[in-house]
This record gives C-alpha cells, sequence and structure tokens, in this order.
C-alpha cells in the first residue's frame, strides 16, 4: 500500500533551496539604489553654481510597450544622483547619467544629449534571462545662478 500524497508535494524527498542572495535579487538592488541615493551629497555641494538642472529621458524598445517618457527637475537641495533604474519591473539594469551631467557642466551651452543602452536582463519567463536592450535617449540641461 502507498502512503497518501500530501497536497502540493512531489514524491521524494523534501528538496530546499537556498534563499536568494539579496544583492542578486531586484530587491536587494533597489535596496542598495535606495542607501546610495540617499547618502549621495546634495546637488548645491557638487555643483554650487546650479540653480536647476533638467534631466530628460525618452525609451526606445523592441517591444510593442515603450515606458513613457520622464522628466526630472532637481533643485540645489536634491541628491546629485544620476542613476535611474531601467522602468521594466522585470529588468535588473539601470543607467547612470553622471557623465553627462558632468558633460553639462562643462559644456558652453550647459547642454548634454546622448543614447545609453539598458545592459540589464529581463526574465520575460521564469525559466530564461534575455538582454533587455532598451535604449534612452537622453537630454541634460542646468542653469546657472545669474552672477552677481
Amino acid at each position: 500500500m502507498r502512503p497518501p500524497r500530501r497536497p502540493n508535494h512531489l514524491p521524494g524527498p523534501d528538496v530546499r533551496f537556498a534563499p536568494p542572495d539579496a544583492g542578486v535579487t531586484r530587491q536587494g538592488r533597489l535596496e542598495q539604489w535606495r542607501r546610495d541615493r540617499a547618502t549621495a551629497q546634495p546637488l548645491r555641494a557638487e555643483f554650487p553654481d546650479v540653480q536647476q538642472l533638467r534631466i530628460e529621458l525618452k525609451f526606445a524598445g523592441p517591444g510593442s510597450t515603450t515606458p513613457t517618457p520622464q522628466s526630472h527637475v532637481m533643485y540645489p537641495p536634491a541628491s546629485a544622483f544620476f542613476e535611474y533604474l531601467c522602468p521594466y519591473a522585470d529588468c535588473d539594469g539601470h543607467f547612470d547619467l553622471g557623465g553627462a551631467v558632468e558633460a553639462a557642466m562643462a559644456d558652453a551651452t550647459h547642454t548634454a544629449e546622448g543614447m545609453l543602452e539598458c545592459r540589464g536582463s529581463r526574465a520575460r519567463d521564469h525559466s530564461s534571462k534575455q538582454p533587455c536592450l532598451l535604449q534612452l535617449a537622453y537630454k541634460v540641461t542646468a542653469t546657472y545662478q545669474p552672477k552677481a
């Protein structure tokens, strides 16, 4: 006689998996991103003469659903943190615009434009990860305080 089957249990030995590493999970990366943002210097400390920093983000990708554009306006008390998570919830990538901000500050027009591609992976199904390939067109514009 076979032993009775327990619901939601496959026959055989119990298999236990180690919990995922917190640094590897999206939640872990999000927590680290929040900590990094919270510890960033204020914009006024990094760029004392900047009155306002405007960052415009437009996305393009291979799929039929593309994230909506984003616009961020930063003032002197804001954190000088320029990393943006990929807007796809199932992606582990991010866009670092620190170099673009530096380029805008150095440019005579106080503007920098360019394109970045997400290097993260998306788990479109639970068994495989595929490259995200979401493209970001950005524009960074710095407005300086008038000289007294």
